[in-house]
């Protein structure tokens, strides 16, 4: 009998045990580490604009040599178009790309190219004759003995060279960065010379092609487009 009821203490005691070791670690045996993270974006800044003008050529120019005064009582304009608004060239007139500007200063990088196409028509006094030298930054272009550093046999060839110049003046530009450069890193101008020629005979030879082309029934014409895009990069 005696026995018995140490059997039975023992079970109960045993039973305890369990109960209490299952209690234990269930409660304090887990490893628990808890984190949170929050971050905050918003998109980076663009605000990129372009505006351009179409100003390289006009309807009247003044004296390019500058040497004529109001006391002369002679006026400054030596070139005029009859028609207003009708833009001309003419020997003694110049012109630039002035009106073309950039705003902006965007938070990524950023590449700037640009397309071109040069139309020069018409243009033939008993050949191919055009006496325009284009400026495209610090380079000057133009038909053989015209007066430019890179001479060009053909109209069709000078068209290219001066396109292809403009293209090649793409620039990247990096994050941050104040776009309104931009402006200044293309510069395009043209002059045509009141003379052109090597000595007195080329000139002369020269003033009579110039005037061929003042009076051909259809007027030579130029014509200058350029592109401007202003794209993100990696």
């Amino acid at each position: 009998m005696r026995k018995n009821k140490m059997m039975r203490l023992a079970s109960a005691l045993l039973v305890a045990v369990l109960l209490t070791t299952c209690a234990i670690s269930g409660t304090f045996a887990k490893y628990v580490t808890e984190g949170t993270s929050t971050d905050t974006a918003r998109v980076a800044k663009w605000g990129v604009t372009i505006t351009a003008a179409n100003k390289m050529f006009a309807d009247a120019y003044k004296d390019a040599e500058a040497t004529w005064t109001a006391d002369e009582n002679v006026d400054t304009i030596t070139v005029q178009a009859k028609t207003a608004g009708t833009k001309v060239v003419a020997p003694g007139t110049q012109g630039e790309f002035v009106d073309f500007t950039v705003a902006g200063s965007p938070e990524v990088d950023v590449q700037v190219t640009y397309t071109a196409n040069l139309s020069l028509t018409n243009w033939t006094a008993g050949g191919e004759y055009c006496p325009i030298v284009f400026t495209v930054n610090s380079e000057t272009y133009s038909l053989k003995d015209m007066g430019g550093t890179n001479e060009s046999d053909t109209i069709a060839e000078l068209e290219t060279a001066i396109e292809t110049a403009i293209i090649n003046s793409a620039k990247k530009y990096h994050t941050n960065q104040n776009l309104s450069a931009v402006a200044t890193d293309l510069n395009v101008s043209w002059a045509w010379a009141f003379e052109t020629g090597a000595d007195d005979a080329a000139k002369a030879a020269n003033n009579v092609k110039d005037t061929a082309l003042g009076n051909a029934a259809t007027a030579p014409e130029i014509s200058l487009t350029v592109g401007v895009t202003i794209t993100q990069v990696d």
